[in-house]
Order: C-alpha cells, then sequence, then structure tokens
C-alpha cells in the first residue's frame, strides 16, 4: 500500500532539481528524503522558523525515507505518523537573518529525522530564504556534518512507521553532505510577523563527503532523484 503525498511536493520537486543536482552532480545520492505537511512556524521574538511533524486535523504529516545505493530500501511513514506510539518524528529548526539587498535572508539550523525505533539522521543546514509570493517561502539550503545513528535496538535497519526499512550502513565515511529544499506555504510577509502550523514540505539529498565516492567504489553509480509513484 502506497502512501499518497501532500501537495506540496510537486512544488519542491521543481525547486529541488536545480539546487540537488548542481550540488550533488559529482557524487552518487545515498539517501532521499521527502517529509510533506509538517507544521511550519515562525517566531518574531526567536527569528527562527520550525518545522515539525504532526497529526493535526488540516495537517498530517507523512514521509518518505529511501536508500538509493545498493542494498536499496524505502522506509513510509503514513499521514500523521507521529501519533504512532513508536519514536518516528521530524524536527528541523532554521534561523531567519536580516533581509539582504537582492530581497534574500540567510538561515542556518538543523534537522533530525527519527525512524520507527528511534534512530536518525541528524545534520546541519546553511542557506538562503527567498520570498517566491503568493504566500510561498522557500530555502535552498546545504547539508553539512549529516550522521546516521542507530540509537534504537540495535537492529541496524532506519524503519518506517507504515512499512519498509533499509541499511544504516552506508557505503561511505561520516559526516555526509548534500543538499535540502524547504517550501512553506501561506505564509505571507516574509517573515514580518508570526505565523503557526504552516504547511511545509522539505525534500532533502544525502551525498558522500566530496571524493570519497569514488575511493569507495560508488563513482560509477549514476545520480538517482527517484520519487516512488502515489
Amino acid at each position: 500500500m502506497s502512501i499518497r503525498m501532500g501537495k506540496t511536493v510537486a512544488a519542491l520537486a521543481v525547486l529541488a532539481g536545480g539546487l540537488i543536482a548542481s550540488t550533488a552532480s559529482a557524487d552518487v545520492v545515498l539517501v532521499s528524503m521527502t517529509y510533506d505537511d509538517l507544521a511550519g512556524s515562525y517566531s518574531t521574538t526567536t527569528q527562527t522558523f520550525t518545522a515539525v511533524a504532526v497529526d493535526l486535523a488540516a495537517l498530517k504529516s507523512s514521509a518518505d525515507v529511501s536508500r538509493l545505493v545498493p542494498g536499496t530500501g524505502n522506509a513510509e511513514f503514513e499521514p500523521g505518523f507521529v501519533s504512532k506510539p513508536d519514536q518516528a518524528d521530524f524536527v528541523l529548526s532554521v534561523n531567519v537573518g536580516a533581509l539582504n539587498i537582492d530581497g534574500t535572508r540567510n538561515g542556518a539550523g538543523t534537522f533530525t529525522s527519527t525512524d520507527a525505533d528511534g534512530d536518525t539522521i541528524v545534520g546541519a543546514i546553511n542557506g538562503t530564504w527567498e520570498n517566491l509570493g503568493f504566500g510561498f517561502i522557500a530555502f535552498n539550503g546545504i547539508l553539512s556534518q549529516v550522521f546516521v545513528n542507530d540509537n534504537g535496538i540495535q537492529d541496524g535497519l532506519f524503519n518506517g512507521s507504515h512499512s519498509g526499512a533499509w541499511d544504516l550502513n552506508l557505503p561511505a565515511a561520516e559526516p555526509y553532505t548534500g543538499a535540502l529544499v524547504q517550501l512553506t506555504l501561506g505564509a505571507n510577509g516574509f517573515f514580518s510577523r508570526n505565523f503557526t502550523n504552516r504547511a511545509t514540505g522539505v525534500t532533502a539529498q544525502i551525498i558522500p563527503t566530496p571524493g570519497t565516492a569514488a575511493l569507495l567504489g560508488l563513482g560509477g553509480l549514476a545520480m538517482v532523484t527517484r520519487r516512488r509513484g502515489r
């Protein structure tokens, strides 16, 4: 049974294509993550944007986290997964800098993707906020210091809360790098006022640190950007 992702994914795919291709074209993609219908909030007091998995009447977060190198697998997280009696979760926090001359804002922060039994993918994010107009705010970022941690029951797998799992023993040395695109809908004002629970989609791809793919014999693999059929 496949999980139907929300409407934010289509817009994210357009934004993600250029950034991720330019960032990761020289290396194989190890892991691809897509989270849809996260709750995006911004505080003018802390000048911080957060996106978290929720199970609300209007927002039910879902996700697809996949290993794309040999040993491929797909961990699926059904809509509203965060309410299940397991540890699956997602949290992203990025600050919002002052307005730049070109109309963008800088941002930096962290993300944590947690599977059903407590294993995590964690990393740092640095990038740029852009006001797309019509209530759309986008963040294009580069990932760094990405680590995959077997924190749960030590089964060596990243487990979906709905179905699927994949081997945490990726064929490259940590830390990893990569690219991330985030899209927030219905957030007029470009961080001039507080907002809460705005539908937010996040897509990211994790690659080896530059140069390590070839050393590990991964260089012959093509970069893959995969979206499962819905």
